[in-house]
């Protein structure tokens, strides 16, 4: 009996010295994981809904939402890390992750992405690290009406077939696939270009099909194509979902399969996941690791897509059986070729320069050689600044 008390007595004690788990009742407090995003409507509602999923999968993270816009998101973000605060995460544009990064205020992150897309991790790509992983984005795509038009085989098939070609804008954003597939650049050894030959044949080109009205600049564009006005038109992979629901009859194709394939599309809208500078530490980084591979699975991601509008930037998204359809194998296949730009590539300063020549050019206002010429004249004053 004496030898049993022993035993009792030693399990109770082992019992009680055992490490309290976290998630578990009377374990440790759950991490607490911010999260500040821009999303509105369905998307942050779906976003809701997925942190919820993610929490009852993981009860040692608790992960909290929080509003800011997107027009005053990096003033904010710099505000309340600079007296100390902020959030664990950001989920925010391109753009707004560029600008936190210049200032300081992203940390490598804490997650290492294996499945984006090569141009969505370049894009986030800072002094050869990753600030940050690409979540959803979105690439421009030629899109065919198939009861009036058929797939063209090239450019000059594109512009001389009947109907012509309707577009939003006609900015490097929509056409890069094209500019690039015929060789045109904007860096030659280190030094800006914008004057190169093949610059300059691209935007005579340009001009030349919008004087022929067989390339037009429609603000309603997608519209025009839904209504049947128009039987091609350049628009983001994410316009098929819309045109699915108005039961247009469309096809698409890369817009590089127009360039002999050599084109290099660049992502349009993309948003990314970033680890804050100030929150990432050694305490937290388990737990920042856990949210930031949750919130990149495919089911998450398929969700975002649903309630929203752009596509996932993740190429295990692709390889599931239920999106062999649709604009999924083509927009998979535009993602692959995208152009890999870093984020503190140079180009990214010129595209800016190049787009107000084109634009120039297109409204009548100067013709191709002086537009190309302003633009290089004000590239190595804009380089001189401080890259981010």
């Amino acid at each position: 009996m004496r030898w049993l008390s022993i035993v009792a007595i030693f399990l109770l004690v082992t019992g009680c010295a055992s490490a309290p788990q976290a998630g578990q009742p009377g374990g440790l407090a759950p991490a607490v994981v911010d999260i500040w995003h821009s999303l509105q409507g369905s998307e942050a509602d779906a976003l809701q809904t997925q942190v919820q999923t993610i929490t009852k999968a993981h009860p040692e993270v608790m992960i909290k939402l929080n509003y800011v816009p997107e027009q005053t998101f990096v003033a904010f973000a710099y505000q309340a890390e600079a007296g100390g605060e902020g959030p664990e995460l950001f989920i925010a544009s391109r753009e707004n992750l560029r600008q936190l990064y210049a200032q300081g205020a992203l940390a490598p992150t804490a997650y290492s992405d294996h499945e984006g897309f090569p141009a969505a991790l370049a894009n986030f790509r800072f002094g050869g690290k990753e600030y940050a992983l690409p979540w959803l984005t979105d690439v421009p795509l030629l899109y065919f009406r198939t009861d009036t038009a058929s797939v063209p085989v090239n450019l000059a098939d594109l512009f001389t077939a009947k109907g012509g070609l309707s577009v939003v804008a006609t900015d490097f954003a929509t056409l890069s696939a094209w500019w690039s597939g015929q060789g045109g650049r904007l860096m030659n050894g280190g030094n800006p270009s914008l004057e190169d030959p093949n610059n300059l044949a691209f935007l005579q080109e340009l001009s030349t099909w919008k004087n022929a009205k067989v390339l037009r600049i429609d603000a309603s564009a997608l519209s025009a194509f839904a209504g049947g006005q128009t039987p091609y038109l350049v628009a983001g992979a994410s316009s098929a979902k819309l045109l699915t629901q108005q039961n247009v009859p469309w096809g698409s194709v890369p817009l590089s399969d127009l360039a002999g394939g050599q084109g290099q599309p660049l992502l349009g809208t993309t948003l990314g996941i970033a680890n804050s500078q100030i929150k990432t530490n050694e305490t937290m980084m388990q737990a920042i690791q856990t949210v930031e591979k949750a919130l990149l699975t495919p089911d998450v991601e398929g969700a975002m897509l649903q309630a929203g509008r752009l596509l996932p930037a993740n190429m295990g998204y692709y390889r599931s059986p239920e999106v062999q359809k649709g604009v999924f194998p083509q927009a998979n296949l535009a993602f692959t070729k995208a152009w890999a730009l870093e984020g503190t590539a140079p180009e990214w300063k010129l595209i800016p320069l190049q787009d107000k020549a084109w634009g120039d050019v297109l409204a009548g206002n100067a013709t191709p050689e002086n537009a190309l010429a302003s633009a290089q004249g004000q590239a190595g004053n804009t380089l001189s600044k401080a890259q981010p």
